[in-house]
């Protein structure tokens, strides 16, 4: 992940835990650079920016940002005579963890809880005990989705 800066110790420093929070969020490491660099920065970056601080291909820089604006966490700034489009970071961090939460999260233990209730089989293969288990953390999940989506 080499930056081309003075401050580049401190920008990895920076970056890192970005990286680090887009691995336990399931998305590409690339994700957590381009926000993290966004973040880092006092002005609004292009993809051609971005890409050639984070040593990384324009197209990859391109896709990254086109996500990150899709989860909310981006937006743009345009600039006047510049014909390249150009990116802050969303201030309010809620809009991003909501999206995740939404977009990824939710629909992966929904899928699981459906596939659970339909698959007749996998009842009758599983104890009582596990089942009420299974029930219990699907309450749970519900619970805790609701609670986290008042406080975003």
């Amino acid at each position: 992940m080499g930056i081309k800066s003075k401050n580049s110790e401190l920008e990895l420093t920076v970056l890192q835990p970005w990286v680090e929070l887009a691995d336990r969020l399931g998305v590409p490491r690339s994700i957590g650079q381009l926000y993290g660099l966004l973040f880092i920065s006092n002005a609004p970056l292009s993809a051609q920016n971005c890409a050639d601080q984070l040593h990384i291909s324009r197209s990859s820089a391109g896709q990254g940002l086109k996500q990150l604006k899709e989860l909310g966490a981006i937006k743009l700034d345009f600039k006047l005579g510049d014909r390249a489009e150009h990116f802050v970071i969303e201030p309010d961090l809620g809009i991003f963890v909501s999206r995740i939460l939404e977009g990824r999260l939710l629909p992966a233990f929904t899928d699981f809880f459906k596939a659970f209730h339909k698959n007749e089989e996998f009842n009758l293969q599983i104890s009582k005990a596990r089942k009420d288990k299974l029930l219990r953390w699907e309450d749970k999940i519900g619970s805790a989705y609701n609670e986290i989506k008042e406080l975003l």
